[in-house]
């Protein structure tokens, strides 16, 4: 069968772009038309692959190395957990006895609770402490950065984060990935801004999770990969929309699937940041105002599961009736 009717549902009012014309517009549309767009700023580029971890380890790998070859500082700000991308970088460091000694390590975001209190990097239920496991803890400890280069959040240094990291230089280079509502937990909901130039102001703070984010990390193994939404913390502490514009380079690697499977839980959010409009209830359009990069996993790349008027999905039923009434007549 077609499907012919014309009724038409709209994004929940707690979904802050609400412009569904121009989410089914962008909806439509090939990462591929990306590749080689000139984007607001010149410096920003789309990049589809068939892996982005690949990317991520080979990038991280290879700035790290340059900083020991060149004896040179450099900041960086972790998206974490990536475990898998920090051991496959681990591996390398270890094995060519590259020295981290150069790097000065922040991280974009952790968890909190109610109080502001922010989780150590020893509890397994943060962020910083699945780094410090899965990267500094599996480096040849004659590798390792110094503990003091090593910049953790706390409740004390939450609203001045932003300035901690402006006082080393700022970052030289920041990784990110998106949400299904923005980028990370930085979102139209906890950075509310009446304008894409109050937005870009906006640094550090203590925020609630919205309903979306909680599901959405309750897919990562250190929560189980099952949907143990009440496992995972009710707050966050995070950088904002300015440190990202104010960092030198960013690298971003769009490949989180659900629970070890094949499609990509960030293509929607994806699609709207690469192609939709510039503004604060698309955080994810920051990424084209800065220079840097996207990689897209091949996953993402795909079509969606349910295109308009989906024929395969008609013949896949008529298939399944004709299976089972060929069942029944036995």
């Amino acid at each position: 069968m077609a499907f012919t009717s014309t009724w038409v549902d709209r994004p929940g009012p707690w979904f802050k772009f609400q412009d569904a014309d121009v989410l089914d517009e962008v909806m439509l549309k090939d990462f591929h038309e990306a590749e080689g767009k000139t984007f607001e700023n010149p410096d920003y580029s789309v990049k589809c692959v068939w892996d982005a971890r690949n990317y991520y380890a080979v990038d991280l790998f290879q700035r790290i190395r340059m900083s020991m070859v060149n004896n040179e500082k450099i900041n960086i700000v972790f998206a974490s957990p990536e475990n898998h991308v920090f051991m496959s970088v681990v591996e390398c460091l270890n094995k060519y006895s590259v020295s981290c000694r150069n790097v000065e390590v922040f991280f974009f975001d952790e968890f909190a609770n109610e109080e502001g209190n922010v989780a150590p990097y020893e509890s397994a239920f943060s962020k910083s402490g699945q780094w410090m496991k899965y990267f500094y803890g599996r480096l040849n400890p004659e590798l390792r950065m110094p503990m003091e280069q090593i910049h953790f959040w706390t409740k004390e240094n939450t609203d001045t984060y932003s300035e901690l990291l402006a006082s080393y230089g700022g970052a030289d280079i920041i990784y990110t990935n998106g949400t299904w509502s923005g980028l990370r937990f930085i979102d139209a909901e906890t950075f509310p801004a009446a304008s894409m130039e109050e937005f870009l102001q906006m640094g550090s703070r203590h925020i609630t999770l919205t309903e979306d984010q909680t599901c959405l990390e309750s897919l990562r193994g250190m929560f189980g990969a099952s949907g143990d939404i009440a496992l995972v913390p009710t707050c966050a502490v995070t950088l904002g929309p300015k440190d990202i514009k104010a960092a030198k380079l960013h690298m971003d690697f769009e490949f989180l699937t659900s629970c070890d499977g094949t499609k990509n839980l960030q293509k929607p959010a994806l699609q709207l940041a690469v192609f939709g409009p510039v503004c604060p209830e698309n955080p994810g359009s920051i990424l084209r105002l800065c220079p840097g990069k996207t990689y897209i996993s091949s996953t993402l790349q795909a079509p969606t599961a349910y295109p308009v008027d989906a024929d395969w999905l008609g013949e896949a039923i008529e298939s399944i009736r004709k299976a089972e009434s060929g069942k029944e007549d036995k």
